[in-house]
């Protein structure tokens, strides 16, 4: 069996220290020996003004998923500011056995909250192996493009800070994604107003059949399900793509 797990909550912009503990208190509840997914850049929101202090802080934010990861063995999987040698990447780490196993910066940014102008892009697109499975990642935008779809994942993890203006293109596009890719996938939004922006919520956990198994429209949220992975076969087998 798969534990899968999705976490949505109100990011406070801004506030490492007060999302830090939210997090970690919904972690608490999480099933162990889970993957789980966590919202975009949910430590500190997309705030702008204090992005390279942020950044320098993502280290220390990533001893606690680490530890935790361990101590209940998760794989965990969100998007942080990291810092590189050309600058400031909103970049997607998993967590595994209180080691990063896995990274992969955001590619296509968003042109409506001008992420061009404080984040580099990234250009690797790679399948991460875990011992639970084998993961691909779309970072919020990203879902829009299903020419980064990688068609061996058999688990679509997808962190976002999508706005509520647009709650209905996230619903239809990831559960499509769940289809046209037939694997799962876990959908982990923001909700309510962060800043200037208010976030769709509306996140999700869809099987490769495009099954809603789990899903919460608004509020701090902790959706889970156990499934098995060979679903993800039986439906490859019923429909062949490849």
């Amino acid at each position: 069996m798969l534990n899968l797990a999705v976490l949505q909550f109100k990011p406070s912009l801004g506030k490492v220290e007060e999302n830090l503990s939210k997090v970690l208190s919904l972690l608490g509840y999480v099933k162990e020996g889970s993957v789980v997914a966590l919202p975009e850049m949910w430590f500190c929101g997309f705030d702008y003004a204090n992005l390279k202090s942020h950044a320098e802080r993502t280290e220390e934010v990533l001893e606690e998923i680490k530890r935790i990861s361990f101590q209940k063995d998760l794989t965990i999987i969100g998007t942080y500011p990291l810092k590189g040698e050309e600058g400031i990447y909103n970049c997607a780490l998993v967590v595994e056995e209180g080691k990063i196993i896995g990274k992969r910066h955001k590619i296509k940014l968003f042109p409506i909250y001008e992420e061009e102008k404080h984040f580099k892009s990234g250009k690797d697109n790679p399948l991460i192996e875990s011992k639970r499975a084998k993961i691909g990642i779309l970072i919020c935008f990203e879902l829009r493009f299903s020419s980064l779809l990688l068609r061996d994942a058999e688990l679509l993890a997808v962190p976002s800070m999508w706005g509520k203006k647009r709650r209905e293109h996230l619903e239809v596009l990831s559960r499509s994604r769940a289809i046209e890719n037939q694997s799962f996938l876990l959908l982990s939004n923001a909700w309510g107003k962060v800043g200037q922006e208010e976030y769709a919520g509306s996140s999700a956990i869809y099987s490769p059949w495009g099954e809603v198994l789990a899903y919460s429209e608004k509020g701090d949220s902790l959706l889970q399900v156990e499934v098995e992975k060979e679903q993800v076969y039986v439906v490859r087998r019923y429909i062949p793509l490849s």
